[in-house]
């Protein structure tokens, strides 16, 4: 069900891990990848953030395990693949650009997906499976986003209404059919990868 010959490989020294974090995300289609990043390229001459995101690294997180340590995420990921062994595939829809920090001057822009409970419900298993292997979480509420970009630097103060207005985004569907154990490249573009994956039935 899933590929761990990467993890295993990669964790014998402590060396690789220093670096880098680990997290359980739903993984997304290529072409909801490719629609999204189409929106993007119409953002990002007017609207400056320093980083966006390359399509692959879109996702939307359900847990994030930090640099937990390799016993702990082993444990996490029987764990996770237990409880969504029987876990069967979801539509999900595409929502509105929202915005994360300062209202003029955001560090994290990203678009939602409309409310669904399977979704939520998938990620209390995953969060708790974690929480069950010993990792420390975020204790703040699950609001499923997929981040586009990152520290907006323009000039000019930010205006989600007008980010809103160019990225005219669609009422994509979806079907939600995979979960994966991200690793973390930093300074890599794309900057996940991923170690461990988890197909929904």
């Amino acid at each position: 069900m899933g590929i761990m010959v990467k993890l295993e490989e990669d964790q014998e020294g402590m060396s690789v891990t220093m670096n880098t974090h680990f997290f359980f995300a739903l993984v997304l289609p290529d072409d909801i990848k490719a629609y999204l990043h189409a929106v993007t390229e119409r953002l990002n001459s007017g609207f400056p953030f320093k980083k966006w995101l390359h399509p692959a690294d879109y996702h939307i997180t359900m847990a994030f395990l930090g640099s937990a340590d390799d016993s702990m995420k082993k444990d996490a990921i029987r764990r996770v693949e237990g409880v969504l062994a029987k876990e069967a595939s979801f539509g999900l829809t595409l929502a509105e650009i929202g915005a994360f920090g300062k209202e003029d001057s955001p560090r994290i822009l990203w678009t939602g997906v409309e409310q669904q409970e399977r979704l939520f419900s998938m990620q209390e298993k995953i969060y708790h499976s974690c929480v069950e292997a010993g990792i420390q979480l975020d204790k703040k509420p699950f609001k499923p986003h997929i981040t586009l970009a990152r520290k907006f630097e323009g000039e000019n103060p930010f205006s989600l209404e007008s980010v809103r207005q160019v990225a005219n985004v669609n009422d994509e569907h979806f079907q939600a059919v995979q979960v994966a154990l991200y690793q973390t490249h930093i300074g890599e573009s794309p900057s996940y990868e991923k170690v461990f994956t988890i197909n929904l039935q």
